[in-house]
């Protein structure tokens, strides 16, 4: 094992040496400029001076270092076209190019966007294998400073998850994470494997049984049992081959990130748990390798379904909705006030709408009305698409109840969604997430490898959701 699994709290401390709060080292000043300030009142009038007299051309997210000693001061520029107003994006942006350092923002700044700042801040620091911290930031301390923590842990514990090769992190390395995990924050945890699995979860078993890492369901447990149940559930697909089907080489290089579901959901649970709400919180993580062999699932078998649904394989690559059929049955069956999956499910959704923006699907208009009002404010979108009926009958078999894939190349996620919705009650409250969970370049707060997309938008939603009940 090159890399060893990864643990929470190490995420934890990593997040809390991004910020200064108290101030023990000194640190370089920024000044926010917007763009056509006229007035003195907010700056310093040598800064102001200086921001009138040679910056002639006003360029969003320039900085303008004002000496060439430690600790420098700075100007950053804003509000023209690119940088509206200090924001996550700009946080981003700016702790990626900002000299190295200790810095604190100087002036009349909301709250509010000192916090945005710093999450973009602190979203850009993460780097693979490396607890090296470059820039740090002054805030105060407080509920800013906590639920940034609480924030970056979890999604840096996700990324590092990810991006782990899959020798080092398959089903049995996950389930020792997930273990660690659980300890961390005290919940019950428990594992379903060995004849259960072959049993009681036959798609499970399906997928993962020709691989030399068993197949297992990972279950956490946190919270009052008298409190809403809401489940989250994460597709734990620790290598993807495509099974017989096989993938041409191109699409299996980063097929180490198809556990992107899980990685998400732990970051998501991790946010939950530190925020405290009073929700009882079950977590789902089907874990397993599809994997060729002589026991792989073949094109055309026909295998039960948790369910008792029968499922003809069209294709063995559509191997995770087959893993998540089994468990959002066995997740409906405790009766939640909501569920929620997340899935690195089908290429169809990053064709549709790029690797940035996660699908999602719900029946229900209440809840895409609240979460269509949270995603954009958190700059974390999701993007909508239709459980759209009429295609359901693009699953049809002739052996068996429903085919894992449709016949046709069309509208890939909705019929992979239509799938999953055949072992969910129709009453249900469910959210199935479609995420990319990875980025193919270095850009502002989005190192390239594996990546947490739509999470704190769901967070929010979650809070408000619970409210609301």
């Amino acid at each position: 094992m090159v890399y060893t699994e990864p643990k929470i709290k190490d995420f934890i401390n990593f997040s809390k040496n991004l910020y200064n709060i108290d101030r023990l080292t000194s640190s370089g000043c920024i000044y926010f400029i917007k763009y056509k300030a006229n007035s003195i009142n907010i700056l310093p009038k040598h800064i102001f001076n200086l921001y009138k007299n040679y910056v002639k051309d006003h360029i969003d997210g320039k900085i303008i270092y004002l000496n060439n000693k430690q600790p420098n001061t700075c100007i950053i520029l804003y509000g023209r076209n690119k940088y509206k107003d200090i924001s996550i994006k700009f946080g981003k942006y700016i702790g990626s190019k900002i000299d190295v350092g200790n810095w604190r923002i100087i002036g009349n700044v909301s709250k509010k966007k000192v916090y945005d700042f710093a999450l973009g801040w602190g979203l850009e620091q993460y780097k693979f294998n490396s607890t090296k911290i470059l820039r740090t930031l002054d805030i105060p301390r407080g509920a800013i400073y906590q639920d940034l923590i609480n924030k970056l842990s979890g999604i840096f514990y996700g990324k590092e998850l990810i991006n782990i090769p899959s020798i080092d992190m398959g089903p049995e390395v996950l389930e020792k994470s997930f273990i660690s995990f659980s300890n961390y924050h005290n919940a019950e945890v428990s594992v379903i494997k060995n004849s259960i699995i072959k049993d009681e979860f036959p798609l499970i078993y399906a997928v993962g049984k020709a691989s030399v890492e068993q197949p297992r369901l990972l279950e956490l447990n946190i919270g009052n049992k008298k409190a809403p149940l809401i489940v989250l559930i994460g597709k734990g697909v620790c290598f993807d081959t495509g099974g017989l089907d096989l993938k041409p080489s191109q699409f299996m290089r980063n097929m180490k990130k198809d556990m992107g579901g899980a990685a998400s959901i732990l970051s998501l649970a991790h946010m939950i748990i530190t925020s405290k709400l009073k929700i009882r919180l079950k977590v789902l993580i089907p874990a397993v390798n599809n994997d060729i062999g002589p026991s792989a699932m073949r094109p055309g078998d026909v295998y039960n379904s948790r369910a008792g649904i029968t499922v003809e394989i069209g294709n063995t690559d559509a191997e995770g909705r087959l893993i998540l059929a089994d468990t959002l049955y066995y997740a409906d069956s405790f009766k939640p006030k909501l569920i929620i999956d997340f899935a690195t499910l089908t290429g169809a959704a990053r064709v549709a709408l790029g690797p940035d923006l996660p699908v999602y699907f719900t029946h229900h208009e209440e809840i895409a009305s609240m979460l269509n009002n949270i995603n954009l404010n958190e700059n974390d979108p999701l993007w909508r698409l239709p459980l759209y009926s009429p295609y359901i009958s693009w699953l049809d078999s002739e052996v068996a109840d429903t085919n894992n894939i449709s016949q046709g190349s069309h509208a890939g996620s909705i019929t992979a969604a239509l799938f999953l919705n055949k072992f969910i009650k129709t009453n249900t409250k469910w959210i199935h997430i479609d995420t990319y969970a990875w980025s193919d370049t270095n850009k502002p707060g989005h190192s390239k490898g594996g990546d947490i997309l739509g999470v704190r938008s769901i967070c929010k939603f979650i809070k408000n959701y619970i409210n609301n009940l």
